[in-house]
């Protein structure tokens, strides 16, 4: 019997820390989005990206000022954050000699030729290469060499991203004081507590991810779910840094929090619903004894 409510409170406890590392996540991936479209990371990634790739001067310059990709911007109001990539090798490839209409390939491949050595040069005349006589088809080549670049791009900024959601995680567990290592412990000698946040996770596990997220669309309704951990700062939270001992134990449970929060909302959630699932099988019961 000990055995089995020893268990059920680190189940407990667990389920508590991934409920508390998914609430942070949805925190932490407001304040991504806010700081992204705020400095408009994705945009300014696709604009350098495309100066590395149309690497003319020339070309680059007429691109720019192509009527379909004018249009794009005009409607991202700037900067914009995607392209398409058939409208990017329509214009790029009018974009070679803005003084002759292109209809054949023959004519891609006459215009490309004039260019100085550059990358841009090489790729248009690999894809009329590849492409015979067929004009589309040489759109589609350029716009399947777009479609790869873009690919590298978007692991750029994945990457980016996750830099971004470690430093808000690790903002957000330094301003809540959520230390792993100490709420762990209130869990554990609180169980009260554990019950309040066992019942709380009983009412998120059946919404889907999608809702759950719509449902918490500021930072006010992740905070006041937030509300019955032990969090903050405090007189009694400060005790732990009159330590070497108390600074490293915070400094460790500030930084596992920040690194977790980094996962993602999508990855607690699929958590939290792993736990609940054990926890509601219950623990498997001891086996009865051998017959003397």
């Amino acid at each position: 019997m000990r055995r089995a409510m020893n268990t059920n409170a680190v189940i407990d406890v667990g389920l508590g820390l991934v409920l508390m590392y998914l609430m942070l996540s949805l925190a932490c991936t407001m304040i991504n989005e806010f700081v992204a479209s705020l400095m408009q990371l994705r945009a300014s990634l696709l604009s350098s990206s495309l100066v590395q790739l149309i690497d003319d001067k020339q070309v680059y310059a007429t691109f720019q000022n192509h009527g379909l990709i004018e249009t794009q911007r005009n409607a991202a109001g700037g900067k914009p954050s995607y392209l398409s990539s058939y409208a990017v090798a329509k214009a790029l490839i009018d974009s070679l000699d803005p003084n002759k209409p292109v209809a054949l390939v023959s004519d891609v491949t006459e215009a490309a030729q004039k260019l100085p050595e550059s990358n841009i040069r090489d790729t248009i005349l690999l894809a009329a290469t590849t492409a015979g006589n067929d004009l589309e088809k040489v759109r589609l080549e350029v716009a399947a060499w777009y479609d790869n670049a873009m690919d590298r791009v978007n692991g750029v900024y994945r990457r980016n991203m996750r830099w971004l959601s470690l430093g808000a995680g690790l903002a957000l567990a330094v301003i809540l004081n959520a230390d792993t290592v100490s709420v762990a412990q209130a869990l554990w000698r609180d169980g009260a507590l554990r019950s309040e946040i066992v019942s709380m996770s009983d009412r998120i596990t059946p919404i889907d991810q999608t809702n759950m997220q719509q449902g918490m669309s500021n930072l006010s309704s992740v905070e006041s779910d937030l509300r019955p951990f032990p969090l903050g700062w405090s007189k009694a939270t400060s005790a732990w840094l009159k330590t070497p001992l108390g600074v490293v134990a915070k400094i460790l449970g500030l930084l596992i929090t920040a690194l977790s929060v980094s996962l993602g909302a999508p990855f607690w959630f699929d958590l939290l619903s792993k736990f609940m699932n054990v926890r509601s099988a219950g623990t498997k019961p001891d086996r009865a004894p051998a017959p003397v």
